[in-house]
């Protein structure tokens, strides 16, 4: 196999491929990119509205107000809430009354923490009642930094920084936020592409040791050239030479303390518009099963390892499954990317 300069170096030869062919699930990323866009204008919205506010405590002395009631389908929380705990027996939503105006939120392994990307463009913590707030200014670089997702430990942040010259947005690299010290390391060294899609989903190894992120990869397409195809890449979690765990495949999350992965399906040899089929395999990528048909995205480890929330685009819902029977449910009617808070909470943005 080429060496990871050499697979780049081809991938800047080719020409670009059929940025229609991401449109849907581009369109899923990029929505976030317009809360942030818009956040100040939500917030004004939000201030004007009565929330219902069901956390552990009460927001600086925020009265509380009443659980919303279960009901046989899933409810939505009001209007100009942007994050919303789901509890995922009733479907019911209670709206946090946090809201900050950020995107791409990930809660912390003890459920305590939530990291996003805050309206003025730098990676963010604070405590999942909305608390705490931490802006990790080392962060704002000339990129744009997304996707940041936890450690197992839950001292550190990986992230990408995405490539932006005003028109086109481009594979840029991996770094990792030391949420103690601020100190950002960057651990990838990529070339610069442009592969009509940019989003790398980063994500911490069960040990913390690497970090699992998707790549697009230039191969042959017939006589009219090259296209791309997306695998699962992992590198050191103190930076490295990346390896290529899995062809057609990314978008992982590992399983909390086992031995395990799940990742999507891309498609053998092209770029799948319709997401793909849930897979579950061996943390080296070897004894993989399929254990959902769909078109599904972004899948993520409930706490015990038992469930695998994910969105399903083809069927307009979020679901979990139960990764020994294979059972799935319907927990939310529209398609949500699920952050797990503990094993009966999800935490889901409905701004839209």
């Amino acid at each position: 196999m080429p060496d990871l300069r050499e697979v780049f170096e081809m991938v800047k030869q080719q020409t670009e491929p059929d940025q229609d062919s991401w449109a849907e699930q581009e369109r899923q990323i990029r929505r976030a990119d317009r809360k942030r866009k818009y956040s100040a204008l939500a917030l004004v919205a939000a201030l004007a509205l009565v929330i219902v506010v069901v956390v552990a405590s009460n927001l600086d002395g925020q009265e509380q107000g009443a659980v919303a009631p279960p009901s046989d389908g899933p409810s939505i929380v009001p209007a100009g809430a942007e994050l919303a705990l789901l509890d995922i027996d009733t479907g019911a939503t209670t709206g946090t009354g946090i809201f900050p105006g950020g995107s791409e939120v990930d809660v912390s392994p003890d459920g305590t923490q939530m990291t996003y990307v805050d309206a003025s463009g730098v990676i963010a913590v604070a405590n999942t009642d909305g608390t705490g707030e931490r802006l990790f200014g080392r962060t704002r670089s000339l990129d744009d930094p997304t996707a940041p997702r936890w450690s197992p430990g839950g001292n550190e942040i990986v992230y990408q920084a995405v490539q932006n010259d005003g028109t086109t947005q481009r594979i840029g690299n991996l770094y990792v936020l030391d949420v103690t010290t601020g100190r950002v390391e960057q651990i990838t060294d990529l070339p610069t592409v442009s592969a009509g899609f940019y989003y790398m989903a980063p994500t911490f190894s069960a040990d913390g040791r690497s970090v699992l992120f998707t790549m697009a990869t230039s191969v042959p397409s017939g006589p009219d050239g090259r296209m791309y195809r997306w695998d699962l890449w992992t590198v050191p979690a103190s930076g490295g030479d990346p390896k290529m765990l899995l062809p057609n495949a990314g978008f992982a999350d590992a399983e909390p303390g086992g031995d395990s992965i799940t990742f999507v399906e891309l498609g053998e040899g092209h770029i799948d518009p319709k997401f793909g089929d849930l897979f579950v395999a061996r943390s080296n990528g070897t004894e993989a099963r399929k254990v959902v048909d769909g078109e599904t995205l972004l899948p993520r480890w409930s706490p015990d390892g038992s469930e695998i929330g994910y969105e399903d685009v083809g069927h307009d819902a979020t679901f979990v499954v139960d990764v020994a029977t294979g059972d799935t449910r319907k927990i939310l009617d529209p398609p949500e990317w699920p952050e797990w808070v503990d094993q009966q909470t999800m935490i889901v943005d409905l701004s839209d």
